[in-house]
């Protein structure tokens, strides 16, 4: 068993703590969806899927099959990559891939989503800010969060 140092222990409860979801009224009214399998089971009438903090080190493929996907919240997971399906999810407005510290940058991808509003990056404090502002150049239409308010 792996042990963790009372200082890195600190540090990851000050972040947890320190970070607020944005306001996204985008997906108010929609139904949440905590799984990928309850998900899955119903995947038409999917508008809003929040699969954060799961510890997930990739994304199941099968996210395409969530068709009328709006927002998706991934934040805080361990994936270093997004599967190259998740340009299908054509109704994708708001992804949050806050704290997603084994992501080396915002995946090309994400700039095939074409109804993308919002992506939030906050929370990479590794990150230098050329990463951030690639981001910004990625996605030069789409509000891209990088800071608390």
């Amino acid at each position: 068993m792996k042990h963790i140092s009372l200082p890195t222990i600190l540090l990851l409860s000050l972040m947890c703590l320190s970070y607020s979801p944005i306001d996204v009224d985008h997906c108010d009214d929609a139904a949440t969806y905590y799984s990928m399998e309850k998900a899955l089971e119903e995947p038409e009438k999917v508008v809003k899927l929040d699969i954060a903090m799961l510890k997930l080190t990739s994304i199941d493929p099968r996210i395409v099959e969530l068709v009328n996907l709006e927002c998706l919240d991934l934040s805080f997971n361990r994936f270093s990559n997004l599967p190259a399906e998740m340009a299908e999810l054509k109704k994708l407005r708001v992804l949050n891939l806050a704290g997603t510290r084994f992501l080396s940058k915002v995946p090309a991808i994400v700039a095939e989503l074409p109804n993308l509003e919002e992506l939030d990056i906050r929370e990479h404090p590794e990150w230098k800010g050329t990463q951030f502002e690639d981001a910004k150049k990625l996605l030069p239409n789409v509000k891209v969060i990088t800071k608390d308010k």
